[in-house]
């Protein structure tokens, strides 16, 4: 089992800029490619906004993970890059055909969000200025680790399922 690190400062709320509090951690399943289905458990902590209209609760995801998915952005990505495929001996049983597509369709489904998100961040912030998800896939190989990053931290979300709205 491995533990996320809680950082002594945590981050301010994304939807409210308000002080975090570390709360407690739960257990997250991370799945890896391969014949063989590897697992990895880690403890992932959560935090509660101290600001009284707000009090949202946040979990502090590392990078790797992926918000509703059990393998790691690595492998979605590069399902979606083309770089894992059905026909990898790596990936004979895991991801099987099925994951790999709905992961394709989740992408593909949540581009129009992930443009929309970055339109409306850039009304208020310059630095979003001229992000897409075009811009961030062709700049850098991490690129879903990078856009998941920036639409969570700023109190953004993407749907789990297809089609649906944030």
């Amino acid at each position: 089992m491995f533990f996320v690190i809680v950082e002594e400062d945590p981050p301010p709320c994304p939807i409210c800029k308000g002080k975090l509090k570390y709360r407690d951690r739960r257990i997250r399943v991370r799945k890896k490619e391969g014949e063989e289905q590897e697992k990895d458990l880690l403890l992932i902590p959560r935090y509660r906004c101290q600001n009284r209209d707000c009090n949202h609760m946040h979990i502090g995801l590392p990078d790797c993970l992926v918000p509703h998915k059990h393998y790691d952005a690595e492998e979605i990505s590069g399902v979606w890059d083309g770089m894992v495929t059905e026909d990898d001996l790596d990936s004979e049983k895991h991801p099987c055909a099925a994951t790999m597509r709905r992961w394709i369709i989740w992408l593909l489904g949540n581009i129009p969000n992930i443009d929309g998100h970055f339109r409306r961040k850039a009304e208020q912030d310059d630095r979003f200025r001229g992000l897409t998800y075009e811009v961030i896939h062709r700049r850098t190989q991490r690129w879903l680790e990078v856009i998941l990053r920036l639409i969570y931290n700023t109190g953004g979300a993407l749907p789990a399922a297809p089609g649906a709205c944030t």
